[in-house]
């Protein structure tokens, strides 16, 4: 092997050019992780508007084709130029930061605190965004029902879809939700892979129809569908939105994002650690990529305390966002419903319970984001 007056270069092959892609998903989740709290309120609520009108665009087109096979090939045709804007025009997915930021983490450029506050405050703002998006595509513009041009067949699916979702069984919907970000996490990965604009827009086009036509669980995507159900009178309430689909899609979703994509890339890759970081201080330093100088191997150590970390990252996110969301709302301000009660109830009326109930919500997320930014920054 190469000589070095650092040691010897390491023996990983390096293989399609994954370690440059994985140092360039680090170096988008340092900046993610350093962002301030507007920022990345604002960037998320952007990125979940994209991706808000992009599924009613799906509704509109899908809801006039009577075969069902078709209808789904058409909504998921239709649906990824929500990504491929956010993608390009820039935002903030959580679940698209549910990649890199965790990569940034295991390279020991970014602390795992600042990881998962990268993902709760993307995770505020998509569900501001998608939030406001439900009310002025239902209530505000009237496009799905009320008066105007809306179409009956809009609104039925809009409903068959909302309770469909909020029906799952929680293993139903985390395994809906792991294949999901797959899919939409690889496509956010390919878009690394490809430095033309056309290009991108090819490699994010593909894997984000393919989720949209399976009808997988995408938490972004149904941070605005729900709601908008909601607000069109479908028997859902926010605590069953919550409860049966938000917390289990949240675990799935990061679960595929962090250990799926990301720490499967980044093993692949040979395990970069930046040897300076404090991360790497165990390591064995005299190991380096030949590629990359500055970063050294993990080890077998290092990779059992990396997914410790990931896994406590999930679930620290499933806890303070969606799980304090269905503790608010679900048992206190709703009330946890009586054994053997039906899952559906009647439908949301009344300013609270319609807009009252997430906002409280919003504000509960606005203000762990804003602890975790404290903390980060001590």
């Amino acid at each position: 092997m190469q000589q070095d007056v650092q040691g010897e270069s390491s023996r990983f092959v390096p293989y399609a050019g994954l370690s440059d892609t994985i140092h360039e998903l680090a170096a988008v989740g340092v900046t993610k992780s350093r962002l301030g709290l507007g920022q990345i309120f604002v960037l998320g609520f952007i990125a979940a508007s994209y991706l808000s009108f992009a599924t009613t665009l799906s509704l509109v087109a899908g809801a006039g084709v009577q075969t069902p096979g078709l209808q789904k090939l058409v909504m998921g045709l239709v649906f990824p130029i929500g990504l491929i804007s956010l993608v390009i025009g820039g935002g903030e997915m959580w679940t698209g930061t549910a990649m890199n930021a965790p990569v940034a983490g295991m390279t020991g450029r970014a602390p795992w605190k600042a990881v998962l506050y990268t993902l709760a405050g993307s995770y505020a703002g998509n569900f501001a965004g998608g939030l406001f998006c439900a009310w002025l595509l239902i209530k505000g513009s009237n496009i799905i029902i009320g008066p105007g041009y809306a179409n009956p067949a809009w609104a039925e699916l809009l409903h068959n879809i909302t309770i469909m979702k909020s029906s799952l069984t929680f293993s139903q919907a985390f395994w809906r939700a792991l294949a999901c970000v797959w899919l939409v996490d690889l496509a956010v990965y390919l878009s690394f892979r490809s430095k033309e604009t056309v290009g991108k827009f090819f490699l994010i086009w593909f894997p984000t129809a393919t989720f949209f036509t399976l009808g997988l669980e995408h938490s972004v995507v149904n941070m605005f569908l729900i709601p908008a159900g909601i607000m069109a009178g479908a028997k859902i309430t926010w605590g069953q939105f919550f409860f049966y689909n938000q917390l289990p899609v949240t675990l799935g979703n990061a679960t595929a994002g962090a250990i799926c994509i990301g720490l499967g890339y980044w093993y692949s890759a040979g395990m970069p650690v930046l040897k300076n970081s404090p991360a790497a201080s165990g390591l064995n330093h005299k190991k380096y990529f030949s590629t990359h100088p500055d970063y050294v191997h993990g080890d077998r150590p290092y990779f059992a305390k990396t997914l410790l970390a990931i896994t406590g990252t999930i679930l620290g996110l499933a806890a303070l966002m969606p799980g304090l969301a269905s503790v608010a709302t679900y048992l206190i301000l709703e009330g946890a419903p009586s054994p053997g009660a039906s899952t559906l109830s009647p439908a949301t009326t009344g300013f609270f319970p319609l807009y009252g109930e997430p906002l409280v919500i919003l504000g509960i997320f606005a203000g762990v984001t804003a602890l975790l930014a404290r903390i980060i920054r001590k």
